[in-house]
């Protein structure tokens, strides 16, 4: 998968983060894991809800992906996303670039790749012993909606060694091969302890999840990221309540909490609260996002919508508009020489601790992998003492 890795991976480069900029994603990470996880939180958010969301489960989720634009006044949370991909490409491949010795000068947060590998490792065994105390991990599913055609279809080859590496047996399939018999989940014959769940049908509403859903309510497999973890979290509706000091202060958010997620998360509310006509004419301060996309996908800046489109969005229902923020720039050779890209962090994060930094380049409205010269890279955290 050699050849397809490339094309996903930027020309290399680094981006620097400051100290401090990191201190501010770290510490949101961690306020809004402890948050989601406060029943006053909880209640709110499972009215109304489905089955599958409501499922209360003793796992979360691995590789929760935060995503940040640095401005000049700290990083600012445009979306959290669940099973944020690229983690091995984005987090852990490009840090393998990064010597910890070499630049240990210049930057900090750095680990030997194998020192990553076991923690990384450990967040699908932490999982397991959630739901099982005791639980051994032995056979995993790397689970999607028809995986051959995914575009991050290297990851999952690499996930699969990763695994095999520390004994573990996983087999890459679609979401369909998966069959339940009532006792547990199984693939080709095989009893699985766990899925990793790489498919985005966090309600399990498709056909092909018939079997995953019943193994799920019926406790009788470990899914993770889990659907639970989805709806508390990567819901892009549930920006407007930590982006809401008075939502946060009913959750039980310290004074600090609002503070640093007042400052962090831009402001976000119901589009079809604001209506069409506030929302065109104030349509160049916002972005207009799906409450369950991924990837950017239905994603329109507000000075770029027209307004049939938003007419259209605002019927449909289920978006919400959130304040525009710029991301950064950065300049990278690619070639055609060097150009300017914009840029996002994605911090990869287990329950409150931020395990992986990547940066995606880019060009074009929002952000994709497709730009030539553009994709992944890596991050340095710049050393307080650096010269």
């Amino acid at each position: 998968h050699r050849a397809e890795i490339g094309h996903i991976l930027s020309q290399f480069f680094v981006v620097a983060v400051e100290r401090a900029d990191f201190e501010v994603i770290r510490r949101t990470v961690a306020a809004l894991f402890r948050i989601a996880h406060e029943p006053a939180y909880q209640v709110q958010v499972d009215a109304g809800a489905d089955e599958v969301a409501r499922h209360r489960i003793a796992n979360t989720a691995v590789f929760m992906g935060y995503d940040f634009h640095l401005t000049p006044d700290g990083p600012r949370l445009i979306e959290i996303n669940t099973n944020a991909g690229g983690a091995l490409l984005n987090g852990l491949h490009t840090a393998s670039l990064c010597d910890p010795v070499k630049l240990a000068c210049l930057c900090s947060e750095l680990v030997p790749v194998e020192t990553m590998r076991a923690r990384i490792v450990e967040t699908f065994e932490s999982e397991l012993r959630a739901a099982r105390p005791g639980a051994a991990l032995h056979a995993v599913a790397i689970a999607d909606d028809h995986p051959e055609e995914q575009f991050l279809r290297p990851e999952f080859e690499l996930f699969r060694r990763l695994f095999a590496l520390s004994g573990i047996e996983a087999q890459v399939c679609d979401v369909r091969d998966l069959a339940y018999d009532g006792a547990g989940l199984a693939l080709g014959g095989r009893r699985l302890d766990l899925v990793y769940l790489r498919d985005t049908d966090w309600r399990f509403e498709h056909e092909r999840s018939r079997a995953l859903r019943a193994a799920y309510l019926a406790d009788a497999v470990v899914v993770t990221p889990s659907p639970r973890e989805h709806h508390l979290l990567a819901n892009k509706q549930r920006l407007t309540l930590f982006s809401s000091a008075d939502a946060l202060r009913s959750f039980g958010a310290t004074d600090a909490e609002v503070a640093l997620l007042m400052t962090a998360i831009p402001e976000t509310r119901f589009l079809d609260a604001m209506g069409v006509e506030d929302a065109w004419r104030t349509r160049r301060e916002w972005v207009f996002k799906p409450a369950a996309a991924y990837a950017s996908r239905a994603v329109y800046r507000g000075d770029k919508i027209s307004r049939r489109k938003l007419e259209e969005i605002v019927q449909l229902g289920g978006f919400v508009a959130q304040r525009r923020v710029e991301p950064g720039e950065v300049a990278v050779a690619t070639s055609e020489g060097r150009r300017s890209m914009k840029f996002d962090v994605r911090a990869y994060a287990y329950r409150d601790e931020v395990l992986l930094l990547g940066a995606r380049a880019y060009e074009g409205q929002v952000t994709n992998l497709r730009t030539p010269g553009g994709g992944f890279s890596a991050i340095c955290v710049v050393r307080d003492d650096a010269t």
